[in-house]
């Protein structure tokens, strides 16, 4: 729905569905949309609770007539105004609202997790199959040192591939607040299904980033998870080794009781001629290292760099950090790229940078085998897609406790 004016593109128009001022996502994406100047957030449903929903709509900056109270009224009176609406409400209400907006005609990006299983993905795929654009924020892929990473994987700088190491460890369930008492994070997060939460939480990012920098797709996994924090009602801790496609073989590792992680999140990548490594609290560099004895640190100003340094990451010169918004509006440039690109062809080549419907459900595949996998204290195949008779339909069957 973008117009020019006098030669001036208009902004893409965005809704909001949830995140509200005090959600934990919100004023991410807020801020995200609004760096590179590629979006206007016109309307939206922030929050059930009116008086949060309307504050909301005062602190971004929307009319009061475009702040609606539900979704229904949303998509009613705003469907033919939208070029995309955000989903940003707990996973397990996405199913229905990505399904409702897409029948009605409405383009969607979604907050990971997409769905809560690979069944639901698939509903999704069933709703998204009359064209319209669906795309889910995995937002650390906008990292330009891990954008830098995988232009050196696709130039065979590492050589063969051979491990990947990712590690997401936080320490949100065991920390304690300055009076003594636990954090107490949103009731939903306190409630395992299919998947567990901290997956959905912290694994799709995970396996977001093995896709993103290898390609490689998880064909096997062995996986042990535990409770280890205040609410033993829900795992919080899990490892897992995956063999992948090509020989690649990759640990994860990703919970929310590691004391003295904010969030500790690591790649290292090691192949047959070079290695690699990048921490996301110090994202500006990488650390490489070569089978000479070489180490070298590289960042947006080293003479060698081929993706980091384009004109779209240099917000400011080298020497000054760009972070986590920064990353995450640099995926949103990508999304309004891919928007324009759907709007101008249907058939349109899949955008390099912006992962959909397809990657979701592969990962969660891998979740739901990493599930499977602790149940039955084993290795699993995880299914192809298509298959029926999915992982989650096992750990269903076997532990019903689990479910919601």
């Amino acid at each position: 729905m973008t117009r020019s004016r006098q030669g001036v593109p208009e902004k893409l128009r965005l809704a909001f569905l949830g995140g509200a001022v005090n959600s934990a996502v919100g004023r991410a994406h807020r801020d995200a949309i609004e760096l590179d100047q590629k979006f206007d957030l016109v309307a939206g449903c922030f929050s059930r609770h009116d008086d949060i929903n309307r504050e909301t709509a005062r602190q971004y900056r929307i009319l009061p007539e475009h702040c609606h109270a539900d979704f229904d009224t949303l998509l009613a009176k705003e469907a033919g105004n939208l070029d995309a609406l955000v989903v940003l409400t707990p996973t397990q209400q996405h199913t229905k609202q990505v399904v409702t907006a897409l029948e009605a005609g409405v383009s969607v990006i979604c907050e990971k997790a997409l769905a809560g299983s690979s069944a639901e993905a698939r509903t999704i795929g069933g709703a998204s199959a009359n064209g319209r654009f669906l795309a889910v924020t995995y937002n650390y892929t906008g990292y330009p040192m891990l954008r830098e990473i995988r232009s050196m994987v696709e130039h065979g700088i590492f050589g063969e591939l051979q491990q990947i190491h990712i590690e997401m460890p936080q320490e949100t369930f065991l920390r304690f607040r300055r009076d003594g008492t636990p954090m107490t994070p949103q009731d939903w997060r306190l409630h395992d299904g299919v998947v567990p939460t901290v997956s959905l939480d912290l694994g799709v990012h995970v396996h977001s980033l093995l896709y993103f920098l290898t390609q490689r797709k998880p064909e096997e996994v062995c996986a042990t998870s535990q409770s280890f924090g205040n609410f033993p009602q829900v795992l919080d801790n899990v490892h897992a080794l995956v063999r992948c496609a090509g020989g690649l073989h990759c640990s994860m590792w990703y919970g929310k009781t590691a004391l003295g992680q904010r969030n500790g999140l690591r790649v290292r990548l090691y192949g047959s001629k070079a290695s690699i490594e990048w921490h996301q609290e110090v994202p500006e560099v990488a650390y490489f290292y070569d089978r000479n004895g070489r180490k070298q640190i590289l960042d947006r100003a080293s003479p060698d760099i081929m993706i980091a340094n384009d004109t779209r990451y240099e917000r400011f010169k080298a020497g000054h950090p760009s972070g986590f918004i920064e990353a995450f509006a640099n995926y949103y440039a990508d999304l309004a790229d891919a928007l324009l690109q759907c709007k101008a062809s249907p058939t349109r080549l899949p955008h390099p940078y912006v992962l959909g419907l397809e990657e979701a459900e592969e990962g969660l595949r891998l979740l739901e085998a990493i599930e499977s996998s602790r149940l039955e204290n084993r290795w699993v195949e995880i299914e192809p897609p298509g298959v029926r008779h999915s992982v989650a339909d096992r750990i269903e069957i076997q532990a019903p406790q689990l479910a919601l």
